[in-house]
C-alpha cells in the first residue's frame, strides 16, 4: 500500500518536481521492500519514454536528416575557419619576422646617420677649435707687434669662440685653449700695466709723481713709433683691470703727495708742492702753513691730474682721490680752522671761500667727490656752533671743578621800606620818643645796623614754603598759633628778616604779664620786643646788608654766558648779514642753558666729594649765579632774545635742592645720634644715664660742629635760621620722647632736666656779637630761629615745677600758647601721683578750654 502511493509521488517529482500534497504520502515510511519496487516503477518509466521518444523519431526523420546535413555543413565550414586561421596565424608569424627585421634596418639606419651626424659634428667642433687656435695664434703674433688694440680683439674673440664650445668644457681640448688664452690675457695684463706704468711713474721715497704724454714704441716696424696714455688705458679698459689701476693710482697720490702735504710735522713744516713739465713732487718743505697757500697747491694737484690723464680716467681717479682728500682736509685743516672767537671770523670766512672754490674746480673738470665738500660749507654755522656749545662745556666742567679752588666773600645788599618801629626792632632798642634820633641817625651810617639786621633776616635765598621744599625748612614743626594774624606776604617778608617785629610781639614772652613766670623762663624771653600796636608809624627806606661766601663758579659761569651773548649780537649785526655764520646766532642763544644745565649736573659731584661744606657752597654758588642772572637780564634791552627765566629758576630750585640734601642730611645725623639715648627711658639707671648722655652731648657737639663749618660760608642769618631749623629737629624729637614717657620720677625729671640745659646751651649759637645801640647785652635770638624752643623750655621748667607753679604757667603766663590742655593734662599724670590736688589741677585745666 506504502509503495503503490509512494511510487507515483516519486516518479511525479522526478518529471515534473513536483512535491506530493498528501500530507500521509509525504510522510509515509519508504522502507527497504518498497526500494526494489520503486527502482522496477522508475525502469518501467523509463522504458515508456524511450518508446514515446523512438515513435516521435520517425515522424521527425526528414527533419533530422536535414539537420545532419546542415551540422556536417558547418563542421566543413568549421574546419575551413580553422584552416583559415592557421593561415592567417602562420602569416602573422611571417610579418612578425619582417617587422623585427625592419626595425633592426632602422635602428642600423639611425645608427647611421648618428654617426655621420657624430663625425660633421666633430670635423665642426674641430674647426671650431682649429678655428680659435687661429684666434689665439693670431693675438698672440699680435702680442708679439706689441699692437693692443689688434690683440685685444683677436683675444676678446677668441674667448667668444671658447665660450661657444658648449659641453666640451671639460675636455682637454677646450682646457688647453682657455689655458692658453688665460696665458695670454695674463701676458696681456703684465704688459698693459707695464705700458701703464711707463706713463706713470711714481716714486714715493722721492715724493714724485710723472705722467708722460708720449712713449715710444719698441718695434721698429710699427708704423706708429710714438703712442700716448690713451692706448694703455684701453688696454686696460679691455682687460677690466683699469679701475684697479686708477684706484693704485689714488692710494700712490695720496701717499706720496696729500698726506705729506696735508701732514703738519713736528716742526710745524708741511710739503711744497712743485709742478714741472709732466712732473708733480713734493720733496722740499717749508714752513708756509697758511690756508691761501693750501688750497692753492690743492689747485695745482687736481689741475695737474686732470690735464695730464684722459677724462675718464680724471672721473673714476675722482671717485677715490676727492673723497680721502676731503676727509683728510677737514680732519687735519678745516675742523682746527673753525675758530671759538668772533674776532677769528673773518679769516674762517676765508676758508669756506677756499673750499668753495676748490669745489668749483673739481666740478669744472667734471670730477666727482665735491658733496662732502659742498655740505661741510653749508653746514659751517652748524659746526660752528657745535664746537662752540662743546668748548662751553669743557669749560664750564672745567670751571666747576677748577673753581672750588678759590673763594670769597660777596655782598648782597637789599633796599626796603620800614617802619619806625620796625627799625627800632631790628636796632634792639626800646619804646619811647627818644627812637626819632635814632632813626635819623640809622640812616646817616647804615652800617651801623648791618650786624642787627643781618642776623634778624634768615637768608638771601630763603627757600619759599612751598610743598617740595616744606621739609627742608620745617615748615611741617611750626606752631599755628604763631602764624595767626600774619599778613598776606609774611613769607616774603620773613625770608628776609622783615616782619620780625610782627612775629616777635606775637610770641607768647611778648605779652604783658602781672605775674612772672619762673626765673630760667624769664631769662629766655628777655630781650623780647614788646607790643606797639596803639603806636602810630613811620615808613622810612632801610638797606639791608649780608655777607656769605661763593667759589669762583658763580662769575667765570656768568662770564661765559656774556660771552656767549656778546657773539650772538655781534653775529645778528650789520657786518656779519652776509657772513655764511650769521644763521649760527641764533643757535647761540641756547648754549647759556646748556651751559647752566651742565653746571647742575657736575656741581654736586665736584663738590660734595671734595668740601664738606659743598652743599652749602652749592647753595651760596647757584643763589647768587641766578641773582646775576636776573639782574643781567632785566638790564638787556627789550628786543634782545636773551630768555633766562626758566634757567633762574632751575638754578633756584637746584640752590634749594641742594641746601634740603645738607639739610635733611644733617637732621639724621642728629637724629641717629639722639637714637643712642634710646628715648630716654631708664635715665637714672645706670649705664642708660651714661648712655644718654653722651648721645645729647653728641648731638650738641654735632651741631657745634655744624656751625664751625657753616660759619663763614652761610650768611649771619641763614646760618641762624638753618642751625634753628636743626636745633628744632633736636629739641622736637627730644620734646616727643619725653611726652611719651608716661610716669617720669623726680630723679628722672632732674635727669631729663639737665639733659635739657646740656642742649639748651646752643643758644650761644644764635647770640650776635655785636651789641645794638642802647643794648648792654646782645639778645638771644635762638626763639626766632628755632621751632618749638619756647616749648622747649617750658617743657624743661614743668620737669621741676609744683603744680602750683604749672597751674600758674598755664593760667597767667604763656604756658598755653605752647603746649594743649592734653599735653600738660600727660606731663601731669606723668609728674606727680595720684590725688586730690593732682585730680583738681587736671579738671582746671581741662575746663580753662584755652
Amino acid at each position: 500500500m506504502a509503495a503503490d502511493t509512494v511510487t507515483p509521488a516519486i516518479l511525479q517529482y522526478i518529471d515534473r518536481h513536483a512535491y506530493p500534497e498528501s500530507e500521509d504520502v509525504a510522510s509515509a515510511d519508504l522502507g527497504t521492500n518498497a526500494l526494489s519496487s520503486l527502482l522496477q516503477a522508475i525502469h518501467n518509466a523509463q522504458t515508456e519514454v524511450e518508446q514515446e521518444v523512438k515513435a516521435l523519431s520517425k515522424n521527425t526523420a526528414p527533419d533530422i536528416d536535414t539537420w545532419i546535413s546542415r551540422a556536417k555543413d558547418l563542421q566543413a565550414d568549421i574546419l575551413r575557419s580553422r584552416e583559415t586561421a592557421r593561415q592567417i596565424v602562420l602569416e602573422h608569424e611571417t610579418g612578425r619576422d619582417l617587422r623585427a627585421q625592419c626595425e633592426e634596418a632602422g635602428r642600423k639606419v639611425k645608427l647611421l646617420e648618428k654617426e655621420v651626424a657624430f663625425e660633421e659634428s666633430l670635423a665642426a667642433t674641430l674647426e671650431h677649435i682649429a678655428h680659435a687656435n687661429r684666434l689665439l695664434d693670431a693675438a698672440q703674433e699680435h702680442a708679439v707687434r706689441g699692437d693692443v688694440d689688434a690683440t685685444l680683439r683677436e683675444l676678446e674673440d677668441a674667448d667668444g669662440s671658447i665660450a661657444a664650445l658648449e659641453g666640451l668644457k671639460d675636455t682637454r681640448a677646450c682646457g688647453l685653449l682657455q689655458a692658453r688664452a688665460k696665458q695670454l690675457r695674463e701676458s696681456m695684463v703684465e704688459t698693459v700695466t707695464d705700458h701703464w706704468n711707463g706713463f706713470v711713474q711714481v716714486d714715493h721715497e722721492e715724493r714724485t709723481i710723472v705722467i708722460a704724454k708720449k712713449l715710444r714704441h719698441q718695434f721698429e716696424d710699427t708704423a706708429a713709433p710714438d703712442y700716448g696714455i690713451e692706448l694703455p688705458v684701453k688696454g686696460a679698459q679691455g682687460l677690466g683691470i683699469l679701475e684697479g689701476l686708477v684706484h693704485k693710482l689714488s692710494r700712490d697720490i695720496e701717499r706720496t703727495v696729500l698726506r705729506p702735504r696735508l701732514t703738519v710735522d713736528d716742526e710745524g713744516e708741511v710739503a711744497k708742492i712743485e709742478v714741472s713739465g709732466d712732473q708733480l713732487s713734493c720733496r722740499q718743505r717749508h714752513v708756509d702753513t697758511t690756508h691761501a697757500t693750501l688750497f692753492t697747491d690743492l689747485h695745482h694737484i687736481i689741475d695737474f691730474f686732470a690735464s695730464h690723464l684722459p677724462s675718464e680716467v680724471g672721473i673714476m681717479l675722482s671717485e677715490s682721490l676727492v673723497p680721502a682728500l676731503s676727509l683728510r682736509l677737514e680732519e687735519h685743516w678745516l675742523e682746527p680752522a673753525i675758530p671759538l672767537s668772533i674776532q677769528e671770523m673773518p679769516a674762517f670766512q676765508d676758508v669756506l671761500t677756499h673750499v668753495s672754490h676748490l669745489a668749483d674746480l673739481i666740478e669744472r673738470h667734471r670730477w666727482h667727490g665735491t658733496k662732502q665738500l659742498r655740505v661741510w660749507v653749508q653746514n659751517a654755522p652748524r659746526t660752528w656752533l657745535t664746537k662752540r656749545r662743546e668748548a662751553v662745556l669743557g669749560d664750564v666742567r672745567n670751571l666747576v671743578f677748577a673753581g672750588l679752588r678759590e673763594t670769597k666773600v660777596v655782598e648782597r645788599v637789599e633796599t626796603r621800606m620800614v617802619s619806625k618801629d620796625d627799625h627800632q626792632a631790628l636796632q634792639g632798642g626800646g619804646d619811647g620818643e627818644e627812637g626819632d634820633d635814632e632813626w635819623a641817625t640809622a640812616w646817616d651810617e647804615p652800617e651801623e645796623a648791618k650786624s642787627a639786621v643781618a642776623a634778624a633776616k634768615p637768608v638771601e635765598d630763603t627757600v619759599p614754603l612751598d610743598d617740595d621744599e616744606a621739609s627742608a625748612w620745617d615748615t611741617d614743626d611750626l606752631d599755628d598759633k604763631q602764624s595767626t594774624g600774619a599778613s598776606g606776604d609774611a613769607d616774603e617778608a620773613d625770608a628776609w628778616g622783615w616782619g620780625d617785629d610782627a612775629q616777635t610781639s606775637s610770641s607768647p614772652t611778648a605779652t604783658k604779664k602781672t605775674q612772672q613766670p619762673p626765673a630760667a623762663l624769664k631769662a629766655s624771653a628777655a630781650h623780647n620786643v614788646g607790643d606797639r600796636a596803639g603806636q602810630p608809624s613811620k615808613e622810612r627806606e632801610m638797606t639791608l646788608r649780608e655777607t656769605f661766601t661763593v667759589t669762583a663758579v658763580p662769575n667765570g659761569v656768568l662770564d661765559i654766558v656774556q660771552h656767549i651773548i656778546s657773539d650772538a649780537q655781534t653775529l645778528a649785526g650789520p657786518s656779519y648779514s652776509s657772513s655764511p655764520i650769521a644763521p649760527a646766532a641764533t643757535g647761540l642763544y641756547s648754549i647759556p642753558t646748556l651751559a647752566l644745565a651742565i653746571y647742575r649736573a657736575t656741581a654736586p659731584t665736584a663738590c660734595t666729594n671734595s668740601l664738606p661744606t659743598g652743599n652749602m657752597l652749592i647753595y651760596n654758588d647757584a643763589g647768587h649765579l641766578a641773582s646775576k642772572l636776573r639782574e643781567w637780564q632785566a638790564a638787556q634791552p627789550p628786543a634782545s632774545r636773551l630768555r633766562l627765566d626758566n634757567d633762574v629758576k632751575a638754578l633756584e630750585t637746584f640752590a634749594k635742592r641742594a641746601y634740603g640734601t645738607e639739610m635733611e642730611s644733617q637732621r639724621t645725623i642728629l637724629r641717629d645720634l639722639l637714637d643712642g639715648a634710646q628715648g630716654f627711658a631708664s635715665v637714672t639707671q645706670p649705664p642708660y644715664k651714661q648712655g644718654c648722655e653722651d648721645a645729647v652731648q653728641q648731638t650738641v657737639d654735632q651741631l657745634r660742629e655744624v656751625q664751625k663749618q657753616w660759619k663763614g660760608i652761610l650768611s649771619d642769618g641763614a646760618l641762624s635760621q638753618s642751625l634753628g631749623s636743626l636745633l628744632g629737629s633736636v629739641t622736637g624729637k627730644m620734646i616727643t620722647d619725653i611726652e611719651d614717657l608716661g610716669d617720669i620720677g623726680e630723679a628722672d625729671s632732674h635727669q631729663l632736666r639737665h639733659l635739657m640745659d646740656i642742649v639748651s646751651g646752643t643758644k650761644d649759637m644764635f647770640v650776635r656779637d655785636e651789641k645794638a645801640d642802647g643794648v648792654e647785652e646782645a639778645p638771644d635770638m635762638t626763639f626766632i630761629y628755632c621751632p618749638k624752643w619756647l616749648k622747649f623750655q617750658y617743657l624743661g621748667e614743668i620737669l621741676e615745677s609744683s603744680l602750683a607753679d604749672i597751674k600758674y604757667l598755664w593760667n597767667e603766663g604763656e604756658l598755653s600758647l605752647e603746649f594743649d590742655g592734653e599735653e600738660v593734662v600727660e606731663l601731669i599724670e606723668g609728674l606727680f601721683a595720684d590725688s586730690d590736688i593732682r585730680r583738681r589741677a587736671i579738671q582746671e585745666i581741662r575746663r580753662s578750654g584755652r
